[in-house]
């Protein structure tokens, strides 16, 4: 018994928790205000980072990949694995895209919103506007209208983006979910014109540069099509509001000897 008690009162106590930091408030406007802010402050921008692709059928390995966009709607992605060399490289404008395939000896073109409704790999639904439009570089417009959900968490505000449409008939676009916390964008959703497909996007690892806030993990998913992209971005990897030394580095040419493939409307 004695030796019980000895041991006991040898043990170590239970490391206390750190007080979580305290909640910060926000009204609409100033949500509004602030995200408008981060988002028209991003003209161009280069991002050097690690993707993770992954279907509902199978897990790829892991891309080192870049990342250019520039304002109003042009965005280019490549990515490449070590002692392979290039996979793909992408570009769009905003209606049309590009796609090298090296691997394939492929050269895919086509529009952003012409994707097949059923396909054997989920992939070939993935348009680089999907991308663009998850990276916090897209203002909320002034003729869209805004909401808090009135189903709020006591630790987030969910902002409710809502775009007019005819005859009085409105429709939800985006969902953006401040953290109380640090009032950041941690999760985004944002809706397709059908209001089916949708891009569920969660940041974290917020740094900032040029006072400007960046989220150097993004998950992205497509539940409807079945596929979702990690963006792990290099803590040097981004920068901002340069301007590129190819003339036109959004635009593709099939390398000689590649086959076209077209994508129809059909």
């Amino acid at each position: 018994m004695a030796l019980a008690g000895l041991l006991a009162g040898c043990g170590r106590a239970p490391m206390p928790h750190p007080p979580e930091p305290p909640l910060q408030t926000a009204t609409l406007q100033e949500l509004v205000a602030r995200f408008n802010r981060n988002a028209n402050a991003v003209q161009t921008m280069t991002l050097k980072l690690n993707l993770s692709v992954k279907t509902t059928a199978k897990k790829y390995p892991k891309l080192s990949t870049y990342l250019l966009t520039q304002k109003p709607s042009d965005i280019r992605i490549s990515g490449s694995i070590t002692l392979l060399g290039r996979i793909f490289d992408m570009a769009s404008d905003g209606s049309r895209f590009e796609v090298n395939i090296p691997p394939d000896n492929q050269f895919v073109v086509g529009r952003n919103d012409v994707i097949p409704a059923e396909t054997s790999n989920p992939l070939e639904k993935l348009r680089p506007q999907v991308i663009l439009n998850a990276l916090l570089t897209n203002p909320i417009a002034p003729t869209q209208h805004v909401a808090f959900d009135p189903d709020e968490s006591t630790h987030d505000y969910d902002l409710l983006v809502i775009a007019p449409g005819d005859n009085g008939v409105d429709h939800l676009v985006r969902r953006i979910t401040f953290s109380r916390y640090d009032l950041l964008p941690h999760r985004q959703v944002i809706y397709d014109g059908d209001q089916i497909h949708a891009t569920v996007a969660e940041y974290s690892h917020f740094v900032l540069l040029n006072d400007i806030a960046i989220p150097l993990d993004m998950n992205l998913e497509r539940p409807v099509e079945g596929y979702a992209l990690h963006l792990q971005i290099a803590s040097n990897g981004v920068t901002l509001n340069k301007p590129f030394t190819t003339a036109n580095p959004f635009e593709l040419q099939p390398p000689a000897g590649s086959r076209v493939v077209k994508i129809s409307e059909r």
